[in-house]
């Protein structure tokens, strides 16, 4: 079965403190690459996020965006904490001065709160309880993305199948019509001499010899069996789990490689109409593989 690689998915969770939310989005490429736009908080997760990525798809360009929000919406992204160091340190020194200085009273509160640096911003860490809420969260949205893939490959699947239908047909036509564009040719290479030789009849043996020499030289049926074990390799294509794009990719080329030597041996104008719309058909095959993992 086959599968896009264009995808999205999304997913939300949450565990009374948190709420974590996670996009991921997919298109094609020739290898895989991802890209994460995470808090400085979750950073440390970037490479956990990009194995669990990796072990679940082989190919594309993935953006995961990542957010973890305090429910309380007070903020995910600071920690407020008191600089208890500082503080003692603070209040020592204000009370070594009211003792040498012989001075009475309590230093307020409000004067040691108004110290610059008494208050920290820190920023926010995270238990193990909540990294595993933040990986199920991708990997649920990841499942979603793969599941669009799935759907989307099918879609693809059956496009795919369809076109290989019609080359088949256009294959079975072209063998179909190389004996005839040899009996024709041998007609018209009679009539031509009998006109050129005022009615006269040309020996049969040499009319033969003349006619084989352009079957030798149009002979098309390795071609022809070549392209059919090609067809039937793509449809076996189609069974396989796991990326198949790039094999996908060198067989088309093949085809296009068979097709071609078709053109470039054939003298007759149907077939060269055929071989028009298999090249046709297989520019068309090679758009929608690139999308295919």
């Amino acid at each position: 079965m086959l599968n896009s690689m264009t995808g999205y998915g999304r997913s939300e969770k949450q565990n009374g403190l948190f709420a974590c939310k996670a996009e991921i989005r997919s298109v094609n490429n020739r290898f895989i690459e991802i890209n994460t736009r995470l808090p400085k908080y979750l950073a440390a997760l970037e490479l956990p996020l990009k194995k669990l990525i990796k072990s679940k798809c082989a190919r594309g360009s993935f953006d995961l965006f990542l957010s973890l929000e305090k429910d309380d919406d007070s903020g995910a992204d600071l920690e407020i904490k008191p600089n208890l160091g500082l503080a003692t340190q603070y209040f020592e020194a204000f009370k070594r001065i009211k003792d040498e200085l012989g001075l009475s009273g309590d230093m307020p509160l409000e004067a040691l709160l108004g110290v610059k640096d008494i208050i920290k911003a820190e920023p926010l860490t995270l238990d193990s309880s909540q990294e595993e809420m933040v990986l199920k969260t991708v990997e649920s949205a990841l499942s979603a993305l793969i599941t669009m893939r799935q759907e989307e490959g099918k879609n693809l699947q059956k496009d795919l199948a369809d076109r290989l239908q019609e080359i088949r047909q256009l294959m079975q036509s072209i063998q179909k019509r190389q004996p005839v564009v040899l009996e024709e040719y041998r007609n018209r290479l009679n009539e031509k001499i009998k006109t050129l030789t005022e009615g006269m009849e040309l020996d049969e043996t040499r009319l033969a010899q003349e006619t084989a020499v352009l079957a030798d030289r149009s002979d098309i049926s390795e071609e022809i069996t070549r392209l059919g074990s090609h067809l039937e390799q793509f449809d076996n294509l189609f069974k396989k789990a796991g990326p198949i794009g790039r094999k996908m990719e060198f067989i088309t080329q093949e085809i296009n490689r068979e097709t071609n030597t078709i053109g470039s041996k054939s003298v007759d104008f149907q077939i060269s109409q055929s071989v028009i719309e298999i090249k046709s058909l297989l520019e068309k095959i090679r758009e929608q593989i690139q999308n295919i993992e």
